[in-house]
This record gives C-alpha cells, structure tokens and sequence, in this order.
C-alpha cells in the first residue's frame, strides 16, 4: 500500500571545482561527475531520483544553486562531491543560505591509482582528497548539520548509506507544509504530551492545529449508511469477525460505528490535506467510542497518529513511515504500559 500524500522528490548531485583548472580539465571534472551519478543511480540502490544538477567553480554560481534549491518544492536535497580543489570560503554565502538538507560525499572518480603512468596532470585532476577535506573544514567552521559518507561511489555500502540518508531527507521534505490535526486538547495534566507548535513550525516545517470534536462528529454523522455497511463488508472480507459483531450479533452496531468513524475520520483529514492527527479519550463530545480500529487502519494508510493529544508524536510516526517506505515491516504507534524485568532478560509489554 503506497502512503497517503507521499511525494518522490529528487536529489541534486553538486560537482566543486574552480577555474584555475582551464576548460578541457574542468570539462572532464563534469564528465566524471555525470558518471558517477549515473552509476549510483544504475545501481538501484538509491531512494529518491539523483540528478546531477550542476559544476559549480565560484561563489556566484553556488549561492545561485542554493537559492534554487531552496525555491524548488521537488528538491528535498544535495550531495556536494568535490572532484578537485574547491576553495571552500566560496561556499560560505551559498551555504549559509541553504535551507535544505544535503550530504557530503568525500569520494574519488577513480577507486584504484595508476600507478604505472600516474603524473601530475592526473594528481590536479582527481584530487578529491584535497577538496573533500576543504570542504569538511568550511562544513564544520559554519556549525552546518549534514551526513557525511567517505568511500568510493561503486561501492555497495556507500550507495546504501547514501540511500539511508535520503529516506531521512525524504522525510524532511514530507514535513515541510505537513498539517497535523488535534482533535481536542493533550490528556489533561500530562506533561510529555506538551509542547511548543510555533517552535516546532518554525524548526522542522510542520503545522500542529487544533479542531473541536464537534467538528470531526459533524462529518462522522454525514457518513452514509450504505458507505458504512460497504465497508463493514471490507473487513468481514480482511479479518475474523467474531460471531458478536457480524449482522446479526448483539454488537454488530459496534462495528458499524467504528466503520462509520474510519469514514469519517478520513474525509475530515483529507479535507485539511492532513498527514497525521491526535485525540484524546477526555474529549470524546459526542463520539460514541474512541476510534481505536479506524486509527490503525488510518496508519496503515500513511497517517501519523499520537495518543491523548501527543501531536510530536504523530508527526514522528508519519517521518518513519517515509523513511521506510518500500522497505520491509512497517511503522506504528504504542504505548508501552508495563514491564517484564526477569534476570533471563527485559522485556516492555505494550
């Protein structure tokens, strides 16, 4: 099942170099870094599209990359590789107005030397070593988080570390603009469930907004009856109903209501554009029973969800199930209640 509201943005390949090189050099530097994304993407191995966007030799053309990327709603990202030497103080004013997230590859075009017919011609044109380490420099003197990856490009496990990064920048991506619903206040009292939503708008992206309950009963009472028995008959075909909530038995009403919410639910987040929510059972106004049921069935669809109000929550459970989109399992919300503490091993029974 593909989740809901899920984008596949790409990432930007950056090639450094500067003009001390002449054009012919320069114009192999960006041959090489063509084929080397075109080789980690005929690897098959990477999340998101790679795309080698540009080779980048003065400050000018790298601020301009980076208010591109920043302005560009498809790009969740850049992998910066420098093939020679980059001064890296041409970085610092595009750098330090980059708002997206981006990797460092400190790689090399060729893996082996050749030893036999190496010079100097082939010293200034692959020394990575040397611009990798500027670039590590300037990266750290400006305090900028980012993922580093060190090793060759065909290398499997660079690929699959440079893959894991992008599922978490795939997730960054998915926060920004995301919409989280509150449905009510948190669980009176509890202090964990708490929060600042302007902080967490304006560090990670996402909105947390309140709506009353009444809202959500409104649509949930709007669903029709035949929707609602259309897909009573959907889990009759998916689960073992028991006897008691088929038609018929004596709390088939039950299972009616709790289809009844899941439908309702659905259509009150898809028509904010949500990607996760929050309820509380201290704020039921007018729900018959807690949507227990329609909450797993909405995760499974993609939702984030937190309990009693727990929006941090919900949004997290929405960024692991991007980051682990097409991956095997999944990702769900618990609570944990009590514990198992016997010498032979721990354990947390949820």
């Amino acid at each position: 099942m593909s989740l809901i509201h899920l984008a596949t943005p790409e990432i930007w390949f950056v090639c450094g170099s500067q003009h001390l090189y002449g054009p012919g050099p320069l114009k192999q530097v960006a041959a090489n870094a063509q084929a080397v994304v075109d080789g980690l993407v005929a690897s098959k191995r990477l999340a998101l599209p790679l795309k080698f966007k540009a080779l980048l030799v003065d400050a000018d053309q790298i601020a301009k990359v980076c208010v591109e990327a920043n302005s560009d709603a498809n790009c969740a990202g850049l992998v910066l590789w420098m093939h020679t030497f980059s001064p890296s103080k041409m970085w610092i004013r595009g750098l330090t107005t980059l708002k997206k997230p981006f990797l460092h590859l400190h790689t090399q075009f060729n893996r082996d030397l050749p030893w036999s017919s190496i010079d100097m011609d082939f010293m200034n044109l692959n020394q990575a070593a040397h611009g990798d380490r500027e670039a590590g420099f300037i990266h750290t003197r400006l305090r900028l988080g980012r993922k580093v990856v060190v090793g060759h490009w065909s290398d499997a496990e660079v690929q699959d570390r440079i893959s894991a990064w992008m599922r978490a920048a795939r997730a960054w991506h998915d926060w920004q603009g995301a919409k989280f619903v509150r449905f009510g206040d948190n669980m009176r009292y509890v202090a964990v469930t708490e929060g600042d939503k302007v902080a967490s708008e304006i560090k990670f992206g996402f909105e947390v907004n309140g709506y009353g309950v009444g809202d959500l009963v409104a649509q949930v009472n709007a669903i029709s009856d035949k929707t609602v028995t259309g897909l009573v008959a959907d889990y009759e075909k998916l689960y073992a109903v028991s006897a008691e909530l088929k038609k018929g038995g004596k709390r088939h009403e039950e299972l009616r209501y709790s289809a009844r919410l899941e439908l309702g639910l659905s259509a009150f987040l898809e028509s904010v554009g949500a990607k996760g929510y929050t309820d509380t059972f201290e704020d039921l106004h007018g729900l018959r029973q807690l949507p227990g049921m329609a909450t797993q069935r909405l995760m499974a669809a993609g939702y984030g969800f937190g309990g009693e109000g727990d929006w941090k929550t919900a949004a997290l459970v929405r960024a692991m199930k991007v980051m682990g989109d097409g991956l095997p399992g999944g990702t769900s919300f618990m609570e944990d209640y009590t514990y198992h503490l016997a010498p032979g091993g721990h354990q947390v029974l949820g």
